[in-house]
């Protein structure tokens, strides 16, 4: 997913002839913010049941999708 939005931006770079490069991340990096949003994900559901506060099982929720996301990219790159 991330080498498609680079090439996206690529062509977009061209036909406005910008010159702006996107990092690749390796899979290390990958791995860290995989494992981050995975803990602050868990930690914010764990906070919306004990809370009252659904917003924070929400937010929670989508960390840890965006967890999965990231361990998926990780595995491809």
């Amino acid at each position: 997913m991330i080498k498609e939005v680079n090439q996206a931006c690529e062509k977009l770079n061209n036909t406005l002839g910008i010159s702006v490069e996107l990092p690749n991340p390796k899979k290390n990096t990958l791995k860290k913010a995989s494992i981050c949003n995975f803990m602050i994900g868990a930690g914010l559901v764990a906070a919306g049941i004990i809370f009252p506060s659904k917003s924070c099982a929400v937010l929670g929720g989508i960390g840890i999708l965006s967890s999965i996301v990231l361990r998926r990219e990780q595995n491809k790159a």
